[in-house]
């Protein structure tokens, strides 16, 4: 065999071996394995929220506003949590938390996506008043009766 014909069949090898990890790589990226991306929360306690939303609405320099924050009624008082989720396509969100104040007792809140893939869960009014803050939670991803994900707190 000649240079000419070598350098051709390894050129040919090489493409080969290029379409065939452009092949395997889109079908990894085509086919998302269900996981819970992020879970995120916080309590909402008064109208404003943390110390950086305080401090942004609580005094303008340029018209000298100043704006005290108000405590919430006990019925919008709540913790949040916001769950973000992959493919859209699973049938059921389901999210488990036990609160501080009463440790022994799970409770747990569902969501039906039908296509979305992120929902605000919220414990609030008397039962957060009554249970105080979430102490660990849990959430689960199912198709059907079939569970696909998980993700927990550290304290779950």
């Amino acid at each position: 065999m000649n240079d000419h014909a070598t350098y051709n069949w390894r050129a040919t090898l090489r493409r080969g071996r290029l379409i065939s990890f452009a092949l395997l790589l889109t079908v990894a990226c085509s086919t998302t394995v269900p996981r819970v991306l992020e879970v995120s929360s916080r309590t909402r306690l008064q109208d404003v929220g943390p110390a950086e939303e305080k401090a942004f609405f609580g005094y303008d320099e340029a018209s000298r506003f100043r704006y005290v924050p108000r405590d919430l009624s006990t019925e919008a008082q709540r913790e949040e949590f916001y769950v973000r989720w992959t493919p859209a396509s699973i049938s059921l969100v389901k999210f488990e938390y036990r609160q501080v104040g009463k440790a022994a007792t799970v409770f747990a809140k569902t969501y039906a996506p039908h296509g979305k893939a992120a929902n605000l869960f919220e414990v609030r009014g008397e039962e957060f008043r009554a249970g105080g803050s979430v102490s660990a939670w849990r959430v689960t991803l199912w198709n059907g009766d079939q569970l696909v994900a998980e993700k927990k707190s550290v304290l779950w």
